[in-house]
Protein backbone atom coordinates (compact mmCIF):
# COMPACT_ATOMS: atom_id res chain seq x y z
CA UNK A 1 0.00 0.00 0.00
CA UNK A 2 1.70 3.52 -1.42
CA UNK A 3 1.37 5.95 1.33
CA UNK A 4 1.73 10.01 0.33
CA UNK A 5 4.28 12.11 2.05
CA UNK A 6 1.37 14.60 3.62
CA UNK A 7 2.81 16.65 6.60
CA UNK A 8 0.70 16.80 10.00
CA UNK A 9 0.14 20.84 9.02
CA UNK A 10 0.59 23.29 6.94
CA UNK A 11 3.91 25.59 7.27
CA UNK A 12 2.97 29.17 8.76
CA UNK A 13 5.28 31.16 6.35
CA UNK A 14 6.39 31.43 2.96
CA UNK A 15 7.54 28.87 0.65
CA UNK A 16 10.07 29.66 -1.78
CA UNK A 17 10.64 26.99 -4.69
CA UNK A 18 14.37 27.92 -6.42
CA UNK A 19 15.20 26.61 -9.83
CA UNK A 20 19.05 26.87 -9.27
CA UNK A 21 21.40 27.35 -12.85
CA UNK A 22 24.73 28.00 -12.96
CA UNK A 23 24.62 31.73 -14.05
CA UNK A 24 21.34 32.59 -11.79
CA UNK A 25 18.45 31.22 -9.83
CA UNK A 26 14.92 32.00 -10.57
CA UNK A 27 12.61 31.85 -7.89
CA UNK A 28 8.92 31.75 -7.31
CA UNK A 29 7.67 32.70 -3.16
CA UNK A 30 4.08 31.62 -2.54
CA UNK A 31 2.27 32.81 0.95
CA UNK A 32 0.34 31.01 3.88
CA UNK A 33 -2.53 30.30 1.15
CA UNK A 34 -0.66 28.79 -1.49
CA UNK A 35 -0.91 32.20 -3.48
CA UNK A 36 1.98 33.43 -5.50
CA UNK A 37 3.72 36.17 -3.50
CA UNK A 38 6.46 36.98 -5.23
CA UNK A 39 8.76 35.61 -8.40
CA UNK A 40 11.94 36.71 -10.07
CA UNK A 41 15.52 36.18 -10.43
CA UNK A 42 18.65 36.90 -8.92
CA UNK A 43 22.39 36.13 -9.56
CA UNK A 44 24.00 32.90 -8.62
CA UNK A 45 26.34 33.90 -5.56
CA UNK A 46 26.95 33.52 -1.92
CA UNK A 47 25.81 37.34 -1.28
CA UNK A 48 22.95 37.48 -3.59
CA UNK A 49 21.38 34.39 -2.56
CA UNK A 50 22.25 35.87 1.24
CA UNK A 51 20.20 39.12 0.32
CA UNK A 52 17.10 37.15 -0.76
CA UNK A 53 16.88 35.11 2.17
CA UNK A 54 17.38 38.55 4.43
CA UNK A 55 14.92 40.45 2.66
CA UNK A 56 12.11 37.99 2.95
CA UNK A 57 10.04 39.31 5.63
CA UNK A 58 8.41 35.68 7.19
CA UNK A 59 10.03 32.52 8.34
CA UNK A 60 10.28 30.61 4.91
CA UNK A 61 10.77 26.80 3.70
CA UNK A 62 12.59 26.15 0.39
CA UNK A 63 12.39 23.54 -2.48
CA UNK A 64 15.39 22.94 -5.09
CA UNK A 65 16.09 20.29 -7.54
CA UNK A 66 19.06 18.01 -7.51
CA UNK A 67 21.26 19.41 -10.43
CA UNK A 68 24.40 20.26 -11.24
CA UNK A 69 25.42 23.12 -8.96
CA UNK A 70 22.50 22.57 -6.16
CA UNK A 71 24.79 21.79 -3.47
CA UNK A 72 26.65 25.38 -2.90
CA UNK A 73 22.79 26.30 -2.38
CA UNK A 74 21.60 23.80 0.14
CA UNK A 75 24.49 23.93 2.18
CA UNK A 76 24.28 28.07 2.40
CA UNK A 77 20.54 27.83 2.72
CA UNK A 78 21.03 25.18 5.48
CA UNK A 79 23.39 27.43 7.82
CA UNK A 80 20.86 30.54 6.91
CA UNK A 81 17.84 29.37 8.16
CA UNK A 82 18.13 25.19 9.40
CA UNK A 83 18.36 22.03 7.30
CA UNK A 84 15.11 21.20 8.26
CA UNK A 85 13.32 23.97 6.25
CA UNK A 86 15.69 23.31 2.90
CA UNK A 87 14.31 20.02 1.10
CA UNK A 88 15.60 18.81 -2.02
CA UNK A 89 13.33 17.21 -5.04
CA UNK A 90 14.61 14.08 -6.72
CA UNK A 91 14.92 15.20 -10.74
CA UNK A 92 13.58 11.89 -12.09
CA UNK A 93 10.65 12.26 -10.07
CA UNK A 94 9.75 15.89 -10.47
CA UNK A 95 10.84 15.23 -14.60
CA UNK A 96 7.08 14.72 -16.17
CA UNK A 97 6.46 18.51 -15.10
CA UNK A 98 9.34 19.92 -16.08
CA UNK A 99 8.58 17.98 -19.60
CA UNK A 100 5.41 19.75 -20.25
CA UNK A 101 3.99 21.86 -22.72
CA UNK A 102 4.93 24.94 -20.95
CA UNK A 103 8.27 24.98 -19.82
CA UNK A 104 10.24 27.67 -18.65
CA UNK A 105 12.21 28.72 -15.56
CA UNK A 106 9.07 30.40 -13.63
CA UNK A 107 7.02 27.31 -14.10
CA UNK A 108 9.49 25.02 -12.49
CA UNK A 109 10.33 27.09 -9.83
CA UNK A 110 6.21 27.45 -9.28
CA UNK A 111 5.84 23.79 -9.30
CA UNK A 112 8.65 23.02 -6.79
CA UNK A 113 7.49 25.32 -4.55
CA UNK A 114 3.53 24.29 -4.78
CA UNK A 115 4.65 20.48 -4.19
CA UNK A 116 6.43 21.20 -1.13
CA UNK A 117 3.23 23.61 -0.20
CA UNK A 118 1.19 20.45 -0.60
CA UNK A 119 3.62 18.28 1.92
CA UNK A 120 4.27 16.21 -2.16
CA UNK A 121 7.71 17.03 -2.89
CA UNK A 122 9.52 13.68 -3.66
CA UNK A 123 12.88 14.49 -1.65
CA UNK A 124 16.15 13.23 -2.90
CA UNK A 125 18.80 12.01 -0.02
CA UNK A 126 21.56 14.93 0.46
CA UNK A 127 24.73 13.42 1.95
CA UNK A 128 26.14 15.70 4.69
CA UNK A 129 29.23 15.92 6.98
CA UNK A 130 31.78 12.61 7.07
CA UNK A 131 29.30 11.41 4.68
CA UNK A 132 29.69 13.64 1.72
CA UNK A 133 33.37 13.65 2.31
CA UNK A 134 33.18 10.08 2.11
CA UNK A 135 31.54 10.12 -0.91
CA UNK A 136 33.20 12.72 -2.22
CA UNK A 137 36.60 10.62 -2.01
CA UNK A 138 34.96 7.18 -3.29
CA UNK A 139 33.97 8.68 -6.93
CA UNK A 140 37.12 10.38 -6.94
CA UNK A 141 39.10 6.72 -6.25
CA UNK A 142 36.61 5.31 -8.95
CA UNK A 143 37.42 7.95 -11.40
CA UNK A 144 41.36 7.65 -11.23
CA UNK A 145 40.88 3.48 -11.30
CA UNK A 146 39.13 4.50 -14.34
CA UNK A 147 41.46 6.42 -16.10
CA UNK A 148 43.90 4.18 -15.64
CA UNK A 149 42.57 1.26 -16.64
CA UNK A 150 41.71 3.05 -20.27
CA UNK A 151 45.40 3.84 -20.38
CA UNK A 152 46.26 0.31 -19.80
CA UNK A 153 44.11 -0.50 -22.84
CA UNK A 154 45.74 1.60 -25.01
CA UNK A 155 48.72 0.36 -24.14
CA UNK A 156 47.97 -3.19 -24.76
CA UNK A 157 46.54 -2.05 -27.50
CA UNK A 158 49.58 -0.46 -29.33
CA UNK A 159 51.28 -3.67 -28.23
CA UNK A 160 48.58 -5.90 -30.39
CA UNK A 161 48.93 -3.37 -33.51
CA UNK A 162 52.31 -4.22 -32.86
CA UNK A 163 52.35 -7.57 -33.01
CA UNK A 164 53.64 -7.90 -28.99
CA UNK A 165 51.87 -9.75 -26.43
CA UNK A 166 53.22 -9.20 -22.81
CA UNK A 167 52.96 -12.26 -20.84
CA UNK A 168 50.29 -12.32 -17.21
CA UNK A 169 47.19 -10.62 -17.20
CA UNK A 170 47.92 -7.92 -14.10
CA UNK A 171 49.59 -4.94 -14.99
CA UNK A 172 49.84 -3.96 -11.10
CA UNK A 173 52.95 -6.00 -10.59
CA UNK A 174 56.97 -5.26 -10.40
CA UNK A 175 57.23 -7.81 -12.70
CA UNK A 176 54.74 -6.60 -15.60
CA UNK A 177 55.74 -2.77 -15.11
CA UNK A 178 59.68 -3.97 -16.19
CA UNK A 179 57.98 -6.35 -18.53
CA UNK A 180 56.18 -3.06 -20.29
CA UNK A 181 59.37 -0.61 -20.02
CA UNK A 182 61.53 -2.85 -21.95
CA UNK A 183 58.98 -3.59 -24.80
CA UNK A 184 58.55 0.52 -25.04
CA UNK A 185 62.15 0.67 -25.67
CA UNK A 186 62.15 -1.89 -28.30
CA UNK A 187 59.00 -0.21 -30.02
CA UNK A 188 60.05 1.52 -33.49
CA UNK A 189 58.79 5.59 -33.89
CA UNK A 190 56.25 7.17 -32.33
CA UNK A 191 54.47 4.25 -30.98
CA UNK A 192 56.96 4.13 -28.75
CA UNK A 193 57.14 7.47 -27.59
CA UNK A 194 53.19 6.89 -27.09
CA UNK A 195 53.67 4.23 -24.99
CA UNK A 196 56.40 5.47 -22.66
CA UNK A 197 54.10 8.90 -22.51
CA UNK A 198 51.17 6.18 -21.19
CA UNK A 199 53.52 4.76 -18.69
CA UNK A 200 54.29 8.36 -17.45
CA UNK A 201 50.45 8.98 -17.03
CA UNK A 202 50.05 5.79 -15.48
CA UNK A 203 52.88 6.00 -12.52
CA UNK A 204 51.21 9.04 -11.96
CA UNK A 205 47.52 8.07 -11.53
CA UNK A 206 49.00 5.32 -9.50
CA UNK A 207 49.97 7.95 -6.63
CA UNK A 208 46.73 9.42 -6.52
CA UNK A 209 44.91 6.02 -6.15
CA UNK A 210 47.33 5.32 -3.30
CA UNK A 211 46.12 9.04 -1.82
CA UNK A 212 42.75 8.63 -2.20
CA UNK A 213 42.53 5.27 -1.00
CA UNK A 214 44.44 6.35 2.57
CA UNK A 215 41.81 9.38 2.75
CA UNK A 216 39.09 6.73 2.42
CA UNK A 217 40.80 3.94 4.67
CA UNK A 218 41.43 7.40 7.36
CA UNK A 219 37.45 8.47 6.78
CA UNK A 220 36.15 5.02 7.37
CA UNK A 221 38.08 4.31 10.88
CA UNK A 222 35.72 6.40 12.39
CA UNK A 223 32.73 4.94 10.62
CA UNK A 224 31.76 1.58 12.55
CA UNK A 225 28.50 0.40 9.15
CA UNK A 226 31.29 0.42 6.60
CA UNK A 227 33.70 -2.12 9.08
CA UNK A 228 30.29 -4.19 9.83
CA UNK A 229 29.67 -4.58 6.56
CA UNK A 230 32.87 -5.85 5.11
CA UNK A 231 32.94 -7.92 8.40
CA UNK A 232 29.70 -9.22 8.02
CA UNK A 233 28.35 -9.51 3.91
CA UNK A 234 30.57 -11.49 1.60
CA UNK A 235 32.12 -9.55 -1.41
CA UNK A 236 32.45 -6.69 0.14
CA UNK A 237 35.78 -4.84 0.61
CA UNK A 238 37.08 -1.46 2.09
CA UNK A 239 35.96 -0.03 -1.56
CA UNK A 240 33.07 -1.50 -2.12
CA UNK A 241 31.68 -1.02 1.41
CA UNK A 242 32.60 2.61 1.54
CA UNK A 243 31.04 3.49 -1.51
CA UNK A 244 27.53 1.37 -0.93
CA UNK A 245 27.49 3.43 2.84
CA UNK A 246 28.21 7.06 0.72
CA UNK A 247 26.04 6.72 -2.08
CA UNK A 248 22.89 5.43 0.05
CA UNK A 249 23.32 6.33 3.23
CA UNK A 250 22.07 4.28 6.80
CA UNK A 251 19.90 1.64 5.05
CA UNK A 252 17.56 2.44 8.38
CA UNK A 253 15.96 5.39 5.96
CA UNK A 254 14.07 3.02 4.16
CA UNK A 255 11.02 0.57 5.23
CA UNK A 256 11.69 -2.65 3.40
CA UNK A 257 14.44 -4.70 2.05
CA UNK A 258 12.92 -4.54 -1.57
CA UNK A 259 12.62 -0.45 -1.03
CA UNK A 260 16.23 -0.58 -0.20
CA UNK A 261 16.94 -2.88 -3.60
CA UNK A 262 14.95 -0.62 -5.63
CA UNK A 263 16.74 2.55 -4.62
CA UNK A 264 20.04 1.04 -5.79
CA UNK A 265 18.38 0.93 -9.47
CA UNK A 266 18.95 -3.00 -9.86
CA UNK A 267 15.10 -3.67 -9.66
CA UNK A 268 13.71 -4.40 -13.05
CA UNK A 269 11.19 -1.93 -14.57
CA UNK A 270 7.69 -2.80 -14.67
CA UNK A 271 4.88 -1.83 -16.93
CA UNK A 272 1.33 -3.14 -16.47
CA UNK A 273 -1.92 -2.80 -18.38
CA UNK A 274 -4.50 -4.42 -19.06
CA UNK A 275 -3.58 -7.71 -16.56
CA UNK A 276 -0.36 -7.94 -18.63
CA UNK A 277 2.99 -7.32 -17.03
CA UNK A 278 6.52 -6.31 -18.58
CA UNK A 279 9.30 -6.51 -17.06
CA UNK A 280 11.94 -4.66 -18.78
CA UNK A 281 15.49 -3.52 -18.19
CA UNK A 282 16.61 -2.74 -14.75
CA UNK A 283 15.59 1.04 -13.52
CA UNK A 284 19.07 2.51 -13.26
CA UNK A 285 16.79 4.76 -10.56
CA UNK A 286 19.65 6.21 -8.13
CA UNK A 287 23.21 6.29 -8.13
CA UNK A 288 25.16 4.29 -10.40
CA UNK A 289 27.75 4.11 -7.84
CA UNK A 290 25.97 2.36 -5.66
CA UNK A 291 25.26 -0.36 -8.81
CA UNK A 292 28.63 -0.77 -9.37
CA UNK A 293 29.68 -1.29 -5.56
CA UNK A 294 26.72 -4.12 -5.15
CA UNK A 295 27.39 -5.93 -8.70
CA UNK A 296 31.20 -5.43 -7.57
CA UNK A 297 30.95 -7.41 -4.62
CA UNK A 298 29.05 -10.25 -6.66
CA UNK A 299 32.40 -10.82 -8.98
CA UNK A 300 34.49 -10.38 -5.56
CA UNK A 301 32.44 -13.47 -3.70
CA UNK A 302 32.34 -15.50 -7.38
CA UNK A 303 36.67 -15.60 -6.35
CA UNK A 304 35.59 -16.97 -2.76
CA UNK A 305 36.43 -20.73 -2.13
CA UNK A 306 34.48 -20.71 1.58
CA UNK A 307 30.73 -20.01 2.57
CA UNK A 308 28.94 -18.00 2.19
CA UNK A 309 31.39 -16.19 -1.03
CA UNK A 310 31.13 -20.40 -2.01
CA UNK A 311 27.58 -20.65 -2.27
CA UNK A 312 27.57 -17.38 -4.21
CA UNK A 313 29.76 -18.61 -6.69
CA UNK A 314 27.69 -21.77 -7.23
CA UNK A 315 24.69 -19.62 -7.63
CA UNK A 316 26.19 -17.59 -9.95
CA UNK A 317 27.29 -20.56 -12.54
CA UNK A 318 24.84 -22.30 -12.20
CA UNK A 319 22.31 -19.13 -13.12
CA UNK A 320 24.74 -18.68 -15.97
CA UNK A 321 24.21 -21.76 -17.91
CA UNK A 322 20.62 -20.18 -18.53
CA UNK A 323 20.92 -16.30 -18.50
CA UNK A 324 23.48 -13.51 -19.59
CA UNK A 325 26.33 -13.32 -17.15
CA UNK A 326 25.44 -9.71 -16.88
CA UNK A 327 21.79 -10.30 -16.19
CA UNK A 328 23.23 -12.42 -13.19
CA UNK A 329 25.49 -10.33 -11.12
CA UNK A 330 22.87 -7.70 -11.64
CA UNK A 331 20.01 -10.00 -9.76
CA UNK A 332 23.30 -11.27 -7.29
CA UNK A 333 23.73 -7.20 -6.58
CA UNK A 334 20.06 -7.10 -6.05
CA UNK A 335 19.84 -9.41 -3.43
CA UNK A 336 23.05 -8.45 -1.59
CA UNK A 337 20.81 -5.33 -1.29
CA UNK A 338 18.58 -7.12 0.61
CA UNK A 339 20.49 -8.56 2.68
CA UNK A 340 22.16 -5.00 3.75
CA UNK A 341 18.91 -4.07 4.54
CA UNK A 342 18.29 -7.11 7.19
CA UNK A 343 21.80 -6.60 8.24
CA UNK A 344 20.69 -3.09 9.82
CA UNK A 345 17.08 -3.20 10.50
CA UNK A 346 16.89 -6.63 12.07
CA UNK A 347 20.62 -7.17 12.88
CA UNK A 348 20.48 -10.18 10.77
CA UNK A 349 23.50 -12.06 9.77
CA UNK A 350 23.93 -12.56 6.50
CA UNK A 351 21.77 -15.80 5.45
CA UNK A 352 23.09 -17.34 1.58
CA UNK A 353 20.25 -19.43 2.01
CA UNK A 354 17.35 -16.68 1.30
CA UNK A 355 18.67 -15.35 -1.24
CA UNK A 356 21.35 -17.42 -2.75
CA UNK A 357 19.60 -21.36 -2.20
CA UNK A 358 20.70 -23.61 0.73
Amino acid sequence: MRTLPRRPSRFKGLTVGLDVHKSFIQYVVLDAEGDEHSSGRFDAGRERLDAFVSALEQPAQFALEACSSFLWVHQRLAECVGLEQVHVAQPSRVRPIANSHEKNDHNDAWWLAYLLYEGRLPEAFVAQGELLELRIACRELRSETNRRADLIRRFRSHLLQSGIQMSGSSFHTKRSRDQARQITEQLPGVRSLACRQILEQIERIDGQVAYWLEKITLLCASIEEVHLLMNEMPGFGLICAATLWAELGDPRRYHSAKAYAKASGLTPAERSSGGRTIHGSISRAGSAHARWALTRAVIGAIRCKQQPGAAIRRWVLARKKRQPMRKVVVAGGRKLAEGVWRLFNWGECFDVAKGFGA
